[in-house]
């Protein structure tokens, strides 16, 4: 049972509702109850016209015999306040409001302590009809009572005779006591605080999560809901629970003239083309959230991508053709509750993540280099008098933003369809190698043949698309080989996509796995603006997902490299958006982390590039790669110019660190940490040779307290001196160092002997 209360975990109480105080019952009565302006049908099944409605230039009359036929009809209450019914064991306070199919009244359940309670009698109680109706709302009532505590209850079935009337039949419910969403929408539109603080897009989300989570509990009985509305949904405490369960029957019912109301019904249930289904549902849904949400009165610029998200989810919700939509209450609740804890996180700045059922972790950093450890590569690329001469000047740090390929091949996979053929197969362990992989499910499409076309595997064909696109990334962009593990990835998707269009349950909900390998394809082939609009389309079929929002975070990013000024400044604001949203929400995913970090470095922003990735939870397996990147990005030239170095604090900051990283297996020293306190050593030589002199500070320039470790000897004897012949003899060390290094050859061996004496101080000899 899911813990409630002001002490629960805050995740427990993601759903939950501000607390509304229980009214008084006597205060939601009618005081003066008025029929349905637009009139009901006619109670004999053979006219069905309209009664009781208005006619120009006559008054509206709500008792009396049908101008066509002559059935007689009453829309009038039939119970006064003070009515007593069953034996006088209920007794009648009045009117609470009309339904669809009838009068909802008051009352109080005399041997339970005058328990409030809700009777629900026939509109026109000459319709017999709606008396049948009834019959049908009250069985369903049984059946429902105890599927979802979001769901009204019923409590007792009771007939009342007038003299001279027919007899009609009342639904003892639970009265639930609270506040109906139109109230709520009403109050909102005019500017109040319907629930003691102002309607936001999260009051809205955690509605539909609640009320999606009923209509489930709903088809689980093979029943529909069909008239979903704000009228229909009352808050209460910190929950809500639907009422008026009058439009609830059997998706192929085509007997019965559906409960809907056309402003919230799907397009094909409104025309009368087909009755309200499980799609209608979702629509009506989608309505009530869309309606409710347009009362919100502002929505925060810190919810950042979260506006986008819910307008995407209400999107698919109510798109006009029912197989774009939702494919069950379960699956746009799912998303939902993505897109809520996407807005509670921006908006808190407080984790709020949970697992992807839809894509499993992937265990690939999305990074070049800026979260590891430089390698001798890093030195021999220089040229050795760059260290002897006057102008010597630290590099620039590279980003470490992967390539295209790289991203495609190590961005989230999808879960397997459990409606696969190979199912079984897919969830059993795989090899690591993608060749081997390949290798394996070769040899079950070989198999798969003799199955016959039933057995096509749609799952098969997209793993080994991914296993080739593996391949292909790690092979030279000029290799033949690439392009055709590339084609190879791109036949077994169209196999995938032909598959999926001769499977005879064809859902459109199955296409974003489609479009998400489309995604990676282009990805691959560095086709950028096709990969993000394929990415676009997987964003819009599942706005709760951080997957398709960390790729579309890296199109931007590229976006931000090229075209002009504006289109720059556009890419490089939509990947900030983008890579925020996944990261506040799960910081475990280090690749955002990294993708954000990246984003701020092209600003200049070097401290909260480092600040971000600073915040990598210990829980990551990202962590240790942060950390790393942080100190580099703290101490490193981050562009040519004075302006590109660190100041004194953030240097500070990077040598204090260095010897706290896990390095070398959490070794005290090894080849790790002689590279990277390399990297630190001509970082701070750089600083000292470059860096201007704060005008306050007298005598010779220090150096930060901390870089006193990178100018210890590993000899016995005094440490360097802190100027910069101390500098140039600790990297000189650092050389000679690297060139003793595992896997280093003799011309980089050579090479690097040569750095460390054209960077050693120069020492003159002078004879007398």
């Amino acid at each position: 049972m899911t813990e409630r209360g002001p002490d629960a975990p805050a995740e427990s109480r993601l759903l939950d509702l501000p607390e509304l105080p229980e009214p008084d019952p006597e205060s939601l009565l009618q005081a003066n109850p008025t029929p349905p302006a637009e009139g009901r049908p006619c109670g004999n099944h053979r006219c069905r016209r309209p009664v009781g409605a208005p006619y120009a230039g006559t008054e509206q009359r709500y008792e009396g015999y049908c101008s066509h036929c002559g059935t007689r009809y009453s829309l009038l209450p039939q119970l006064a306040p003070g009515s007593t019914l069953d034996g006088d064991r209920y007794t009648v306070r009045g009117c609470l409001a009309h339904g669809g199919l009838g009068w909802v009244y008051l009352a109080e359940d005399t041997r339970l302590r005058n328990r409030p309670v809700a009777f629900k009698g026939q509109l026109n109680p000459h319709d017999a009809g709606a008396r049948v109706n009834m019959e049908e709302e009250r069985d369903k009532m049984v059946a429902l009572a105890l599927a979802h505590d979001s769901i009204v209850s019923i409590h007792d079935y009771v007939p009342h005779e007038r003299d001279g009337e027919p007899t009609v039949d009342y639904i003892v419910m639970e009265f639930v006591g609270g506040k109906p969403l139109r109230t709520v929408l009403n109050e909102a539109k005019a500017g109040l605080r319907p629930l003691g603080e102002p309607l936001t897009l999260e009051h809205v989300a955690r509605y539909g999560c609640q009320i999606l989570s009923a209509l489930q509990a709903i088809h689980d009985k093979g029943l529909v809901y069909s008239d979903m509305k704000p009228d229909n949904v009352i808050h209460r405490g910190t929950r809500v629970v639907l009422i008026d369960l009058g439009g609830v029957q059997r998706p192929d019912d085509t007997n019965r003239v559906p409960v809907i109301t056309r402003y919230y019904a799907s397009p094909e249930v409104a025309l009368g083309l087909k009755p309200p289904d499980v799609a209608n549902d979702i629509h009506t849904v989608g309505r009530t959230l869309a309606e409710l949400a347009e009362a919100v009165e502002e929505e925060p610029s810190d919810y950042g991508l979260g506006n986008e998200s819910f307008r995407r989810l209400l999107t698919r919700a109510t798109a006009r053709e029912p197989r774009r939509r939702f494919a069950s209450a379960a699956d746009m609740a799912e998303q939902l509750e993505g897109v809520l804890r996407e807005l509670v996180s921006l908006r808190t700045g407080r984790e709020y993540t949970r697992p992807s059922e839809v894509f499993a972790p992937s265990p690939v950093l999305l990074d070049a280099g800026l979260g590891a450890v430089p390698g001798p590569e890093h030195w021999l690329g220089r040229s050795a008098r760059a260290y002897r001469s006057p102008g010597l000047t630290g590099p620039v740090l590279d980003d470490g933003r992967p390539t295209a390929a790289q991203v495609a091949a190590g961005l989230p996979v999808p879960y397997p369809d459990p409606r696969d053929p190979a199912i079984v197969q897919l969830r059993l362990p795989g090899p690591r190698d993608p060749r081997a992989t390949v290798r394996q499910w070769e040899i079950y499409l070989a198999a798969e043949k003799e199955s016959g076309p039933a057995r096509r595997s749609v799952e098969a064909r997209l793993e080994l698309c991914r296993a080739h696109l593996r391949i292909a990334g790690e092979i030279a962009p000029d290799h033949p080989g690439r392009k055709d593990h590339l084609a190879r990835a791109e036949s077994r998707l169209r196999e995938a996509e032909r598959v999926l269009d001769d499977t005879a349950v064809n859902l459109a909900a199955d296409d974003w796995r489609v479009d998400w390998h489309n995604g990676l394809l282009a990805l691959a082939r560095g086709e950028l603006t096709a990969a993000g609009t394929h990415f676009t389309r997987v964003y819009a079929a599942l706005p709760g997902e951080y997957a398709p929002k960390l790729a579309l975070g890296y199109c931007a990013e590229c976006d931000a490299t090229g075209g002009d000024a504006a289109e720059r400044t556009d890419g490089v604001r939509r990947a900030q958006l983008l890579y925020h949203a996944v990261w506040r929400r799960t910081p475990q995913q280090g690749s955002a982390a990294f993708g954000l970090a990246r984003i701020h470095l092209a600003r200049g922003e070097r401290g909260t590039a480092a600040e971000v990735l600073g915040l990598v939870p210990a829980m990551s397996r990202h962590y240790d790669a942060a950390r790393i990147a942080a100190v580099r990005i703290r101490a490193a030239r981050l562009a040519e110019g004075d302006r590109g170095l660190p100041d004194r604090r953030s240097l500070a900051a990077a040598l204090r660190d260095l010897p706290t990283l896990a390095l070398d297996g959490e070794a005290e020293a090894g080849e790790e940490r002689t590279r990277l306190t390399a990297e630190l050593r001509e970082c701070l030589l750089d600083w000292f040779r470059r860096a201007p002199r704060p005008p306050d500070e007298e005598g010779p320039f220090r150096l930060p307290e901390p870089a006193a470790r990178l100018l210890a000897r590993k000899a016995p004897g005094k440490p360097y001196p802190p100027d910069e012949n101390g500098l140039r003899r600790a990297l000189s060390r650092s050389f000679r160092e690297l060139a003793q290094l595992s896997g280093i050859g003799p011309a980089q061996h050579e090479h690097l002997i040569d750095c460390s004496n054209a960077v050693r101080p120069r020492v003159w000899f002078v004879s007398r």
